[in-house]
């Protein structure tokens, strides 16, 4: 065969067409080994479903008499016995009459700090009259006036200036 190849003229480097049937893959044998357990696996749950299903049968010499079943307590649920709770007796002290009546309860109200209206602010070491002011918002007029200080507008270190609460 190899002769008849080298003939046709298909070159020295070539070789032989393979055989169609060779050895098949290690792939093919692992899933026929799959299959088989698959198939394997089911005839045994099917056989020992069956098995299971049924209850076993007791020999005669190992089967209970009459005299000895009736020998045999049943197990029964304890008996409830509902208890009664003894009476609670309240003593109540009910007004007499039809016009005495029960205090009302008083209302107290509770008491809000409301914010306060003013706050102080130290003069510290280089401040001005001007300078405090702007630092918190206010004109240098605005606070003059509230503290009563009057042209130049001269304070000094320690001085305590009320500023509105806005």
């Amino acid at each position: 065969m190899a002769e008849q190849y080298s003939q046709t003229g298909a070159g020295s480097g070539s070789q032989p067409p393979r055989e169609s049937f060779e050895r098949p893959a290690a792939g093919t044998y692992a899933g026929l080994a799959v299959a088989a357990l698959l198939v394997a696996s089911a005839v045994f749950i099917l056989l020992a479903d069956r098995s299971l299903r049924r209850p076993p049968e007791i020999p005669e010499a190992l089967r209970p008499t009459a005299t000895a079943a009736a020998a045999v307590p049943t197990p029964q649920a304890p008996a409830v016995i509902p208890v009664t709770p003894e009476p609670i007796v309240i003593d109540l002290e009910l007004p007499q009459g039809p016009f005495e009546q029960l205090p009302t309860p008083t209302v107290v109200p509770v008491h809000t700090e409301a914010p306060a209206r003013y706050f102080l602010v130290t003069v510290q070491s280089g401040d001005t009259l001007a300078a405090v002011a702007s630092r918190y918002g206010y004109s240098f007029e605005e606070i003059a006036e509230l503290n009563g200080i009057d042209e130049p507008y001269v304070i000094h270190i320690g001085d305590e200036l009320l500023f509105p609460n806005r």
